[in-house]
């Protein structure tokens, strides 16, 4: 069956095909033409159960919805084919011109192998511990695979991975379903990317998303869909994050209601040569946010795409560290929640906070005079301990100690640099903070710019 949509000149456009399966061992779906871009395709069954969902911005083109694991492509759901009516949505979330072309074929036998030995991730127990020590573990938040605009393989990542702790998938807009044997415990996650205006990564979902569901709303616009959809994600227990705020390319075009963004990028692939991100942008943004009620958790992400000129796939540049009482998914995902991060690139660092005895973490409120003290074993660092987006104290050397005294509206948090780069950031500890009376992204990015121009 073969099937092609020619756009319109629709700000977006859903597309739906049906087809039928009659005693089905494998569903084979080849993207044959399109845009290299963000178009969706939602594969579901005749119980309108999503079975795949594919993005024709990948560099692979076959795809197959089987009965196992080992028959079925990553990105889809393995399970029984039921015998009836299917239906193939295309969403178009953008204006494009052009049009998409693909061909199913439904056949009596199984598929062949697709992954041998593969690991579930949408199935995996969230209080499945892998280590039981109260730490920092270390990870990377965002990197891609061919299954999107990627370069490497899963089995590429997967051998990328081993000196890791955790590490999540972010191809854009599809969910990692099954992984190659090998890999730390990979939080199911995405990079959410109708355009090239904001993009969000979103850890903890549970589900392949039906985009279906929000684009089929009479009159809606993308600001709608967006803000929808992040209430239904987050009240699923999933985080999102706002990614490279100022990427070049990006427009920063959309608006939704922060009330639902918990992550905030603040260094994003700063192994780029041409450093295309003003990371320290992304900084004085946070920054700003916090001192506006947000609380925020600081992440960073290589955002991988491809080997280095060195040949080395970038994975862990820069490298996010969470904090959390054992390595499971909930327990990471419970230590972004809390804010309890650290990120750090090219250097190796420790950081221990503390009001008297207690121990305090990044993230944590707390009242009255809090201690500061740091490391870094790999060379001296600048260190500035920031309070309420001012420099308290900057010292240069190995080790940092310094101190401060938080009241009611303060946020304080330490950072370090290696010439103009910020190569080490925590999120901040606070107190007492307002609750926003600003929710509007597009009102608070406003104010941001008058105030950083």
């Amino acid at each position: 069956m073969l099937i092609r949509h020619d756009f319109t000149a629709q700000p977006f456009e859903v597309l739906t095909t049906e087809f039928n399966v009659q005693d089905a061992r494998s569903i084979n779906i080849h993207l044959r033409e399109g845009v290299f871009e963000h178009v969706f395709m939602l594969v579901k069954d005749p119980q309108q159960q999503l079975r795949a969902l594919l993005t024709w911005k990948t560099r692979l083109k076959h795809f197959t919805v089987g009965e196992s694991p080992e028959t079925t492509s990553n990105n889809a759901l393995a399970g029984a084919l039921q015998a009836g009516v299917w239906t193939i949505t295309v969403i178009r979330p953008t204006p494009l011109t052009g049009y998409v072309e693909f061909e199913i074929v439904t056949r009596s036998a199984p598929s062949e192998v697709v992954m041998n030995s593969p690991c579930a991730v949408l199935s995996r127990r969230w209080d499945n511990v892998v280590d039981a020590a109260e730490k920092w573990y270390c990870g990377d938040l965002h990197c891609h695979s061919v299954y999107s605009d990627g370069r490497v393989t899963l089995e590429d990542i997967g051998a990328a991975a081993g000196q890791f702790d955790y590490l999540a998938v972010t191809d854009h807009s599809v969910i990692t379903t099954l992984l190659p044997p090998g890999f730390p415990p990979v939080l199911p996650a995405t990079e959410i990317t109708f355009d090239n205006e904001v993009h969000y990564n979103v850890f903890g979902i549970r589900r392949l998303p039906d985009y279906s569901r929000y684009f089929l709303r009479e009159g809606i616009t993308k600001n709608h869909i967006l803000t929808a959809l992040f209430n239904d994600l987050t009240a699923e227990g999933a985080l999102v994050s706002i990614n490279h705020p100022f990427s070049k390319g990006m427009s920063l075009g959309h608006d939704f209601d922060m009330r639902h963004i918990q992550l905030l990028e603040v260094i994003n692939a700063p192994h780029l040569a041409d450093r295309p991100i003003d990371n320290e942008k992304a900084i004085r943004f946070y920054d700003f946010l916090w001192q506006r009620g947000y609380r925020l958790t600081a992440t960073g992400g290589s955002d991988a795409h491809k080997p280095d000129s060195h040949g080395v796939y970038p994975l862990g540049k820069p490298t996010t560290f969470i904090h959390s009482g054992g390595l499971s998914l909930a327990g990471l995902l419970g230590g972004l929640k809390k804010g309890r991060t650290m990120i750090a690139h090219g250097v190796n660092c420790q950081l221990d906070i503390r009001q008297g005895e207690r121990v305090v973490y990044p993230g944590d409120e707390v009242q009255g005079a809090v201690a500061f003290s740091a490391t870094c074993d790999t060379g001296a660092l600048r260190w500035r301990l920031i309070k309420n987006t001012r420099c308290l104290t900057e010292q240069v050397g190995v080790h940092f100690s310094g101190s401060a005294e938080l009241k009611a509206g303060d946020v304080v948090r330490l950072e370090a640099r290696l010439g103009d780069e910020t190569v080490f950031f925590s999120t901040p500890v606070h107190c007492a903070l307002s609750q926003p009376v600003e929710f509007s992204f597009a009102a608070l990015l406003a104010q941001f710019l008058r105030m950083d121009n």
